[in-house]
């Protein structure tokens, strides 16, 4: 049997998928028509679980990346054949850099190379016991080839969690929120809504979650809460259009106006919010699932948001009380400010005072040893006797002055020294 011939992307994504550490899945949406035409020639599998596809190679796919002597014989000069000695050199240059390897931008013809190499090293195992290869930059940018101790870090897989769903319910038995839900949804999805909504509730509860119904006025159909997150679920019937036939008022007339009808196709959705924007949020059916089968999926995206949620407000707490540690301590540095230039306004009040005193008292001694006429003896004496009484009144010495007393410290005292800071909260101008 001729061998299928596949061009280089073809080739590079089966190496990934049989040598690769992580497996290709519908995540690697670029890759997706590479994997489809593979499949389509025997050489890879896909198999679905929790609502996305993971590739695997089949017995075909490995012979064709081992083929026989006898199949290599008329090509010997293939990409392939160099590879084995290029693997050997990247281990050789791996170990000794250091480990690591890093190529600056390489062309899309070198990054093919280099990778090939990757995955040959692997195949052939040329990998030292105890490590493994790991690298970065398959598309783009600098390609980093590293060589680490330990093994491989598996791929984590989805949960294989689920969510039953009863096939029928009485309306007695349905959790309290999902019997007083609002539905908006035809009378033949009703039960159907109700019993999902009854899975969600008993789901929600065995997590310790708490399920209710939302507030009068919301168009939500329940709400789902964890911690002090609250998380509304809405429900939406879809539809479409049809030629509407009453709408004729003659049987010859032609037909033209359409009404609406509903299709039967239930969606649930969070209500999108800027702090959750890219995340999914909404689950309904398709061709290939019901909403029964992403119920699971959608109690793992509301267990995300709780847990975003919780981190963020977690740091703005932390924020906020960094922001008031810095307040208080910007506080405590004007109030000392504050005394110090208070202490300070005395101290050169009483220096002043005690430099007055000694010029008084210096004037006094040049007066009175000045000569005096007798006349005038009498009106000096009198008049130094008052100087110096008033030096000793203002001298602050004989006072034994010590740290003057605190002002009365208000508010807006404190504002010139804050640098910015409001001396009522702890928030900035």
């Amino acid at each position: 049997m001729a061998r299928t011939k596949l061009n280089e992307r073809q080739l590079d994504a089966l190496r990934r998928i049989c040598h690769g550490e992580t497996p290709i899945t519908s995540d690697d949406s670029g890759l997706a028509p590479t994997v489809y035409a593979l499949r389509n020639r025997g050489l890879v599998t896909t198999t679905w679980a929790d609502g996305r596809w993971s590739a695997a190679p089949t017995e075909a796919g490995r012979r064709h990346l081992a083929p026989t002597d006898a199949t290599l014989a008329p090509r010997p000069s293939t990409s392939a054949a160099p590879t084995a000695p290029e693997a050997a050199e990247l281990i050789s240059r791996l170990q000794q850099s250091g480990g690591t390897l890093r190529i600056a931008n390489p062309t899309p013809d070198e990054r093919a190379r280099w990778r090939r190499a990757l995955h040959a090293a692997r195949a052939d195992h040329l990998v030292p016991d105890g490590h493994h290869l790991q690298y970065t930059g398959r598309n783009k940018g600098d390609l980093v080839i590293t060589l680490r101790p330990g093994l491989p870090p598996r791929h984590s897989t989805p949960s294989s969690e689920t969510v039953p769903v009863p096939d029928d319910l009485p309306p007695e038995r349905l959790h309290p929120a999902a019997a007083t839900a609002h539905i908006p949804a035809c009378p033949d999805c009703q039960p159907r809504a109700r019993r999902i909504l009854h899975a969600l509730c008993q789901a929600a509860e065995i997590k310790n979650y708490t399920a209710s119904t939302p507030k009068s006025g919301s168009a939500a159909s329940l709400v789902i809460t964890i911690g002090d997150s609250s998380f509304p679920l809405s429900f939406h019937e879809g539809s479409y259009e049809v030629l509407d036939p009453s709408s004729a008022k003659y049987a010859w007339q032609r037909v033209t106006a359409r009404t609406t009808r509903p299709s039967h196709e239930l969606e649930l959705s969070l209500e999108h919010t800027y702090a959750h924007r890219g995340r999914r949020s909404h689950w309904g059916d398709r061709q290939r699932w019901r909403l029964e089968d992403k119920l699971p999926t959608l109690l793992r995206e509301i267990a995300h948001r709780a847990h975003a949620e919780h981190e963020r407000q977690q740091a703005q707490q932390r924020k906020e009380e960094e922001t008031r540690q810095r307040w208080l301590a910007a506080m405590q540095q004007a109030r000392t400010a504050l005394l110090e230039d208070h202490r300070l306004k005395a101290l050169r009040t009483q220096v002043r005072a005690w430099q007055e005193a000694a010029a008084i008292r210096a004037y006094c001694d040049a007066l009175e040893g000045h000569h005096v006429t007798p006349d005038g003896a009498e009106g000096v004496t009198a008049w130094t006797s008052w100087a110096r009484a008033h030096a000793d009144r203002i001298d602050p010495v004989p006072q034994n002055p010590g740290l003057p007393d605190p002002p009365a410290i208000t508010p807006e005292d404190l504002r010139p020294y804050l640098r910015g800071w409001s001396p009522y909260e702890p928030k900035r101008k």
